[in-house]
């Protein structure tokens, strides 16, 4: 039998882009030991590696699925091409993002995922994790947006923060991430308006210190400093930090860990 045959329809997916998608480990192993190749294309220029991270979210259920985050570190560990991408240029980058799933996220960065690969509309990874923060109940945004800043993101344009708010506004830890990724940005009435009174209330303390460091002050000395080692060290601040000797509190700050307040 080919195991490299495609189906015949509008897909035309192998049998391992099948076991893929339906997160049959066991099948994804018995297919690559048989010959499969690991990043063939289906009809949509996606790979066996771009399936099974698009379907690990049970979208219906919101649960994220082990399988499929086993069958993704198999194919990466088969040289499955981590950057490939499909019709719309989406790597599974992008699809991990999509889905705030900040354990395949991880897994593609270490493989060497580039974090600022666009898709057709000129979006990167980080805009994904931002349109779908607010419905990912299951998801930790937070680690999402700290893994992609951590591996060489290029932030947010700094005008259009107010939609970092509008999205993450219940999860300030997420905020905090990538409020701090800033050597220093400046509060408009665009933020107040993106959060919600209740929201506000809840979460007092942190947007109490939001609105008084981002103001017209410079940050402190340790931010700037902080600022200035993750500049020069870029994409390389996720391997390289926990390499250097500083205690653990403050590799933690440089790389942008929450820590519930700003200061």
């Amino acid at each position: 039998a080919n195991v490299n045959m495609k189906t015949n329809n509008q897909d035309e997916e192998t049998p391992l882009h099948t076991a893929a998608h339906f997160g049959l480990s066991e099948l994804v192993a018995f297919y690559v030991e048989n010959g499969a190749i690991v990043d063939s294309l289906n009809a949509h220029m996606e790979t066996p590696l771009a399936i099974a991270t698009y379907w690990a979210l049970r979208f219906k259920e919101q649960e994220y699925s082990r399988e499929h985050h086993l069958i993704c570190r198999m194919l990466l560990d088969n040289n499955a091409e981590v950057n490939a991408r499909d019709d719309d240029f989406k790597s599974p980058l992008h699809k991990a993002a999509w889905n705030c799933d900040h354990v395949l996220m991880h897994m593609m960065l270490e493989a060497g995922a580039e974090a600022n690969l666009m898709d057709i509309n000129g979006c990167a990874a980080i805009q994904y994790v931002l349109k779908v923060t607010s419905v990912r109940p299951a998801a930790q945004p937070e680690l999402c947006y700290q893994l992609l800043l951590n591996y060489g993101a290029a932030r947010i344009y700094p005008p259009q923060f107010h939609k970092v708010i509008q999205a993450c506004h219940s999860c300030p830890k997420a905020i905090e991430v990538v409020v701090n990724a800033y050597e220093h940005i400046r509060w408009n009435m665009k933020w107040r308006r993106a959060i919600p009174d209740d929201v506000l209330e809840k979460h007092w303390d942190f947007y109490h210190s939001l609105f008084k460091v981002c103001c017209n002050t410079p940050r402190t000395l340790m931010h700037l400093s902080r600022c200035a080692i993750r500049k020069a060290l870029n994409e390389r601040c996720h391997n390289a930090i926990p390499l250097l000797s500083l205690p653990m509190r403050l590799k933690k700050y440089l790389l942008l860990d929450p820590e519930g307040i700003i200061y």
